[in-house]
């Protein structure tokens, strides 16, 4: 199953066969059912992880209601990234929506492998960097955008989730009521 993550980082920059070997040897796959807690606030998040199979959800809790912050699918990487690399209680849950598989390193083992094979730091900074981009975007269209351009930019990237996903979740990530999303919904089907 670690072929994958090792074929994606491939395509970033060509690891060296140690490199390959180490992760084989350090990567733990780690099982959730949908529904389980694969992280809770008030914990620190020990591991980095890849999702192999599956898709889970980020969230805080604000006045008893969940505020979805992230949604983590195949090829993505999943942990709190303030607690990852604060090591730092985090404030936020991450929950499995399917059955999810993971590959996960833990921070210390991460740390000796940054300073043994100094390509990983390369595909480590160009993940990071990936992610940076998407959470600056993230954080532009929920601020910016009407809550019809945020679901259609919604749409226009994770169109491939929305079957994945509950309508709930959706409003939720996007800052609105179930009911303004079924209204944009209809709006945007128009179109």
């Amino acid at each position: 199953m670690i072929e994958s993550i090792i074929a994606c980082f491939n395509e970033i920059h060509p690891m060296s066969s140690g490199l390959a070997e180490d992760l084989q040897n350090e990567v733990e796959i780690k099982y959730f059912k949908a529904g389980e807690t694969i992280l809770q606030e008030g914990k620190i998040a020990r591991h980095a992880c890849f999702v192999l199979e599956g898709l889970a959800k980020s969230y805080y809790l604000k006045d008893g209601e969940e505020v979805v912050t992230k949604f983590m699918d195949e090829k993505t990487i999943i942990t709190s990234i303030f607690s990852f690399y604060s090591r730092k209680p985090g404030n936020e849950y991450i929950i499995a929506l399917e059955d999810t598989t993971l590959a996960c390193i833990h921070y210390d083992k991460l740390q000796v492998l940054y300073k043994k094979h100094l390509e990983f730091n390369y595909i480590i900074r160009v993940v990071t960097e990936q992610y940076l981009v998407a959470s600056e975007m993230q954080l532009y269209n929920l601020r910016k955008q009407t809550a019809e351009a945020r679901y259609f930019s919604f749409v226009n990237d994770y169109a491939y989730l929305l079957q994945r996903l509950t309508q709930k979740d959706i409003a939720s990530y996007l800052g609105i009521t179930t009911e303004t999303l079924s209204r944009v919904r209809g709006s945007y089907k128009k179109k």
